[in-house]
This record gives structure tokens, C-alpha cells and sequence, in this order.
């Protein structure tokens, strides 16, 4: 049986955000996926994250904006 479980890490031990039915001491495996900004609907298309990003491409031409409308430039 799976059961998924939001935690937080804090001080070197994962604390479920509620209450799990488990007996004490039951040994899991854990997959652990971060939370991502993105999936919580604050930037749902990730444009907030790439527009952050932009000033870390050095090989970015000067000025040379992301291409949200690359379908216009692609398909004239």
C-alpha cells in the first residue's frame, strides 16, 4: 500500500504536515520531490522562474527577449 505525505525537513528529521497511521518505529521508503513554486499555482507556466533566470545565460544575446510568442517567429 502507498500513501502519499507532505513533511517538512527540519532539524535533520522529516515531520509529516499531519498525522500518519503507522506504528511507531515502522520502517518506509521515502521519494522525495521538493515543492516546487510552480505546481502551486503561483507561476503555473513558469514564466515568473524563466524571466528570473534570464540574467544567467552569459551566451543570451544583449537585450534579446525569450520568445513567449515563438509561434509568430517560427510560423510567418
Amino acid at each position: 500500500m502507498s500513501t502519499v505525505v507532505d513533511a517538512i525537513y527540519e532539524d535533520g528529521v522529516f515531520k509529516p504536515e499531519h498525522p500518519v497511521n503507522l506504528e511507531d518505529k515502522t520502517k518506509v521508503h521515502l521519494v522525495i520531490e521538493p515543492a516546487c513554486p510552480a505546481a502551486s499555482g503561483d507561476d503555473p507556466t513558469g514564466w515568473k522562474t524563466a524571466e528570473a533566470l534570464m540574467g544567467f545565460f552569459k551566451e543570451a544575446p544583449e537585450g534579446e527577449p525569450i520568445a513567449r510568442d515563438h509561434d509568430k517567429d517560427l510560423y510567418k
